[in-house]
């Protein structure tokens, strides 16, 4: 009821009493599941307002029984149908509470459809029997299963009905051949039809090949087997791409090689066909293997002591050699399937050897070995002295090389055919040498060959040679060296036979009948030849045979070295000196230092009486020297002289007493200055009269008295000192000379 009223005034009447209801709230989302137990159940929740009744109607659909009225507890509910038939149902829900007067509020309708959909029938197959297909699966009892093309349309199977889950309709007639047509297959319930389920059947009229197999030859496979006449071999690969050519059969029996070379596979499929009129056969499946086929050994090159092996092999193949000799593997480079292969370590002759070669190649099994035999010999010889061709003398050696250790060589006179010279047991490998001695004077054809156990080596290849009366030798002088004028010439030549020496430019020899003694040796003596550049041969006469001239020597003709006759060896000299010897009137001589620097000291000419004089000042300091003297003439000199030691003295003590002038008399005394050391006074005209000997020198200064009477007059003495400080290297000093003094009578005393 109602009433109104003005502020706190007046109110009106209360109007009359009208009644009204609260619904529920309408229900929303309801799930739905259906049910293998019970059979045919249907399950239906949601949320709802607690303590009301949900009740779900059937408004339409194929029959059936509506689920019980459930309460809603706790917000939630469920209620189960059963015995639904397959189909769409439209269904209202709602939820409803008491009004309290033996009533029901409801809550608005809430409408939604349920279509429990017939499932499509599973395991669907097909046979084929005489080109009729009979098809099988399982699907729901009572269902029609229905088969039809992918339009719907007719492909004339009889429908079949599930009985205990299964079903089974074979066609009314055969089908014609076809491949891969696609069919579709449902099942029916009344009304109600499942989706479907689609299959490709194939109906051939091919059968697949039979007896089908491989062989290989050479990495490539040839496929065999028996088909239908009038039929296409195919032989595919996984991608259906034709690996040989296709065959029309024309007889039963096939053989078809691979269009192209496979190499090694461990495993590669192909599958085998008929083809005729558009179909194909079932494939018939081959997994090919191909296993590595041993490597070929195409040569062995045999060197000597060496071996190179050659062959081919897989490309990419890792290939593997052994020899029987040695457990040592080799794996030599491959290249573009070819290898090569030297071994380093040489090989024993005069044996038999056997290579053995395998090939890897990824992860396939090792290769059958191949080998090959091959034999070592010994090396042949080379003969490598005398030239071809050349002019030797009876007596000489022959040198070769290719030389076996512990092998014997022997030379041949193939002239003859018979052996020449002894044979000779080698001690080293390469080079050997083997001497021959009085050989016939006649032309020669020789080779070497050598043996060891029961094996021989090949002929060296032939060497021819002269042996004629060989030019004698000149041993002296050397080429381009130098002999004085006066010389003897030395060399050596057939032992009892005769040399002459000539010159060049000169009508008559230089020397002739130079007896050759029995060891070979021969000189001679020349004379006064001018000095200058010459050239001289020589050629000798043995018997009847006369030789060719030997080769042109050239040498020098120089000056005799010349002697030094003073000063004497070890003389102590000083800075002033004179150096003078012999030599060959018309030279001029030269001194020089014997030491690294050569230096010149002095020349002089070589008088008429064969002497000669140099007057030498030294400016080098005190010590040990040696002095040479060289000739010289028309541009050309001798070699040194023998050299002549001294020792140089170069430091000049002061001799202070008897002053310039000075009267003195017996006993005559002596002083001076100095280095430290000893020193002693002699007679300025006479180095043997010593006047006084011993005089120690120290402190810088030396003094003494004559030991003897000088002579009387004038005089001057000599002072010469040992120097012992080595400052600077000297040992003896420079001989001094005092002023003048006076020598007189001593005065009687009184």
């Amino acid at each position: 009821m109602a009433e109104q009223f003005i502020g706190s005034g007046d109110h009106s009447g209360r109007s009359q009493a009208r009644g009204f209801k609260i619904r529920p709230p309408q229900l929303a989302a309801i799930k739905t599941e259906f049910l293998t137990t019970p059979v045919a159940g249907v399950k239906f929740s949601g949320v709802g307002h607690t303590g009301a009744t949900v009740e779900i109607t059937v408004v339409s659909g194929p029959g059936g029984t509506a689920p019980p009225a459930v309460q809603v507890r706790n917000g939630q509910w469920e209620t189960t149908a059963t015995n639904w038939a397959f189909g769409t149902y439209k269904l209202s829900a709602v939820q409803k509470v008491p009004d309290n007067a033996n009533g029901w509020i409801p809550s608005q309708p809430y409408t939604f459809d349920v279509v429990r959909a017939v499932p499509p029938p599973t395991n669907v197959k097909y046979t084929v029997d005489d080109r009729t297909p009979i098809f099988t699966g399982n699907g729901e009892n009572g269902a029609t299963v229905i088969i039809t093309d992918t339009a719907g349309g007719s492909v004339d199977v009889p429908d079949a009905s599930v009985n205990a889950g299964t079903w089974l309709t074979r066609a009314r007639a055969p089908w014609a051949p076809v491949n891969s047509r696609s069919i579709k297959v449902v099942q029916k319930i009344e009304t109600a039809t499942s989706a479907f389920v689609e299959i490709k059947v194939t109906i051939e009229n091919l059968a697949p090949p039979s007896e089908v197999a491989y062989s290989v030859t050479d990495y490539t496979p040839t496929f065999t087997g028996k088909g239908i006449v009038g039929a296409t071999i195919h032989v595919l690969d996984a991608g259906n791409n034709d690996v040989t050519r296709p065959v029309l059969l024309t007889r039963p029996g096939w053989s078809i090689a691979a269009s192209a070379t496979w190499g090694p596979t461990k495993s590669r499929k192909v599958f085998v066909v008929h083809k005729k009129d558009g179909l194909t056969s079932t494939p018939v499946e081959l997994n090919v293997a191909i296993g590595l086929l041993a490597p070929e050994i195409t040569r062995v090159t045999v060197d000597e002591l060496h071996a190179e092996v050659a062959g081919t092999c897989w490309a990419g193949a890792v290939v593997t050699l052994k020899f029987n000799d040695s457990a040592d593997v080799h794996k030599p480079d491959v290249s573009n399937g070819t290898w090569v292969f030297k071994r380093p370590t040489p090989f024993t002759p005069t044996e038999e050897y056997t290579v053995t070669a395998t090939q890897t190649f990824a992860d396939l099994e090792p290769s059958p070995p191949a080998s090959r035999q091959f034999a070592v010999k010994l090396p042949t010889p080379q003969i490598t002295g005398p030239d071809d061709k050349a002019d030797v003398w009876r007596d000489f050696t022959v040198k070769g090389d290719k030389g076996y250790n512990g092998a014997t060589m022997q030379l041949r006179d193939a002239q003859f055919d018979r052996a020449l010279g002894e044979p000779k047991v080698l001690t080293e490998d390469g080079e050997w040498s083997m001497d021959l001695t009085g050989l016939e004077f006649r032309r020669y054809t020789i080779d070497a060959q050598q043996k060891l156990n029961q094996g021989a080596s090949e002929r060296s290849e032939p060497r021819v040679f002269e042996v004629v009366l060989a030019p004698p030798v000149i041993s002296v002088p050397m080429e381009n060296g130098d002999l004085p004028r006066t010389s003897t010439l030395s060399g050596w030549a057939m032992p009892g036979g005769r040399v002459e020496v000539w010159l060049k430019d000169a009508a008559v020899p230089l020397l002739t009948d130079i007896a050759v003694g029995n060891d070979g040796f021969w000189q001679a003596e020349v004379t006064k030849l001018p000095v200058g550049a010459k050239t001289i041969w020589a050629r000798q006469t043995f018997d009847r045979w006369t030789s060719k001239d030997s080769q042109p020597l050239n040498y020098n003709v120089v000056p005799a070295a010349p002697f030094i006759e003073t000063p004497a060896t070890d003389e102590h000299i000083g800075r002033r000196v004179v150096v003078s010897g012999f030599g060959v009137p018309g030279d001029s001589v030269t001194v020089k230092l014997a030491d690294a620097t050569h230096s010149v000291l002095g020349l002089s000419p070589v008088l008429e009486d064969r002497t000669w004089s140099v007057t030498v000042a030294f400016d080098q300091p005190g010590g040990l020297y040696a002095l040479v003297a060289v000739a010289s003439c028309d541009g050309f000199d001798s070699g040194d002289s023998t050299a002549r030691a001294v020792v140089l003295g170069t430091y000049q003590p002061p001799v202070d007493a008897p002053a310039q002038g000075q009267w003195v008399s017996h006993p005559v005394g002596f002083k001076g200055r100095g280095r430290p050391g000893v020193g002693q006074v002699v007679s300025w005209f006479s180095p043997d009269q010593v006047w006084a000997p011993d005089l120690p020198v120290t402190g810088g200064a030396w003094q003494g008295e004559a030991q003897q009477s000088l002579p009387l007059g004038g005089q001057w003495c000599r002072f010469r000192q040992s120097i012992t400080d080595v400052a600077d290297g000297a040992t003896v000093s420079d001989w001094v000379e005092s002023k003048r003094f006076e020598s007189v009578p001593p005065v009687a005393e009184p």
